[in-house]
């Protein structure tokens, strides 16, 4: 029972990881134009440097995509986490960064909305802390691979019900920061 649980778990936040990126990445490729502002919004990086760089994050994210899939093929959960981890990281440091510096972001460059919310850099930095937990936990319950169908079916399940979770939060964060700036600008 155990087994069958681990590996739901494991395809489940797999799965999440996946979409999670996909849906940043082709939001990223959606609004090319709000990615690079909101990567100069950063100042991590001097602003021709961001610029360029920009233009090749939607596709280095897809390629951990396909190297996460084929590496999850192979059966080397290692290599696979190594990869999740790295990219959630890179953007925590983008997050801490901003946080540190207190700087109010209008995108961070990743949501799943179109919005100009304003969502503070703290909270992002929160939230990517724990997708990284995730990746830990996805890399914990690595034992073995689902062999059925009824495994892999209730894994799929389980990371649309995550990803719907997350994209909820995320809204609530960005209408909590709308209602913020409307309160702002009532007073």
């Amino acid at each position: 029972m155990l087994t069958v649980f681990l590996q739901v778990l494991q395809i489940g936040l797999f799965g999440f990881f996946l979409s999670l990126i996909l849906a940043s990445s082709v939001h990223k490729l959606k609004n090319p134009g709000r990615f690079r502002q909101a990567l100069v919004a950063y100042e991590l990086l001097p602003a021709p440097l961001a610029l360029t760089f920009a233009k090749f994050v939607p596709f280095i994210e897809l390629g951990i995509v396909i190297a996460a899939l084929i590496t999850f093929a192979i059966a080397t959960p290692v290599i696979t986490t190594a990869l999740l981890v790295m990219l959630f990281a890179t953007y925590g440091v983008f997050l801490g960064y901003a946080a540190l510096t207190q700087k109010s972001l209008n995108d961070c460059g990743c949501s799943l909305n179109n919005t100009e919310a304003g969502v503070a850099p703290a909270k992002l930095f929160v939230r990517n802390t724990i997708l990284i937990a995730l990746v830990a936990l996805f890399y914990a319950s690595s034992a073995s691979y689902g062999d059925t169908l009824a495994v892999w079916i209730t894994g799929i399940v389980f990371s649309l019900i995550l990803f719907i979770t997350y994209s909820s939060i995320d809204s609530l964060l960005e209408n909590q920061a709308l209602l913020k700036n409307l309160r702002f600008r009532h007073d």
